[in-house]
């Protein structure tokens, strides 16, 4: 995981450093997530709280589902 982040930097500073002026949105967007990728990892309440909403959501889907069959 650390050596995708490092790529991501590496690509975002390449991207930065060239002769194009100005930041896209996309290239903020990306930005962000990295940041918040990191912050997820580094604390491990936030990865909890992610994982609990994620099996709600996907226990809600699933619950969905079934009921359509």
């Amino acid at each position: 995981m650390l050596e995708k982040i490092k790529s991501a930097q590496t690509w975002l500073s390449a991207k930065l450093n060239s002769d194009e002026k100005g930041v896209t949105i996309v290239e903020y967007a990306i930005m962000l997530v990295l940041v918040a990728v990191v912050v997820i990892i580094a604390n491990p309440a936030i990865q909890t709280a992610l994982s609990t909403l994620f099996s709600g959501v996907s226990s809600f889907l699933m619950a969905g589902a079934t009921g359509l069959s």
